[in-house]
């Protein structure tokens, strides 16, 4: 019986062993990848940069699904993915710190040098995402109000964003 429980206790010895092993590989490398997520190319460095294309690609998911409702015949879809832009607006505009370009960002100086207007443009996203939420929720006029809303998108990349490569 003895000699069992040393086999045994040996086995789940070496299992422990074998996971500590591969989690010890496994985090530092998801930390690191997650930390210089590739984007055009480019490895986007951990901070304020890769913290807004997060933010950006979330937005454009939720833009997809706003499209998608309408497509599907399905306005009231709408809501929470506009909801979703809309709370995700403020925290946005916050990533746009002096400096934080170049390291793969697209954004343009004019961020800086027109920051009222770029703000402003950011704060009436806000109202009209709210306003595609509330058209969803109340049976109201969901594509005129996502319309509006994309306007604005366009109307700030088109003034602030780089294009990609090739666009």
């Amino acid at each position: 019986m003895t000699q069992s429980i040393r086999s045994t206790s040996g086995s789940w010895a070496r299992a422990i062993a074998a996971t500590a092993l591969v989690a010890a590989i496994a985090v530092p490398a998801t930390a690191r990848a997650q930390a210089a997520e590739k984007h055009d190319g480019h490895a986007l460095p951990a901070g304020p940069i890769h913290d807004r294309h997060e933010i950006m690609e979330d937005m454009g998911r939720a833009a997809k699904a706003i499209g998608g409702a309408l497509k599907a015949g399905k306005p009231a879809d709408a809501a929470a993915p506009a909801t979703d832009i809309a709370a995700k607006i403020d925290d946005f505009l916050k990533l746009f710190p002096d400096g934080s370009t170049g390291h793969g960002s697209r954004a343009k100086a004019a961020i800086w040098s027109e920051r009222a207007k770029f703000d402003s443009i950011g704060a009436d996203l806000e109202v009209k995402a709210t306003a595609v939420a509330d058209a969803a929720k109340s049976g109201g006029d969901v594509k005129a109000a996502s319309n509006a809303m994309f306007g604005d998108c366009k109307s700030c990349h088109d003034q602030f964003r780089e294009p990609e490569q090739g666009e």
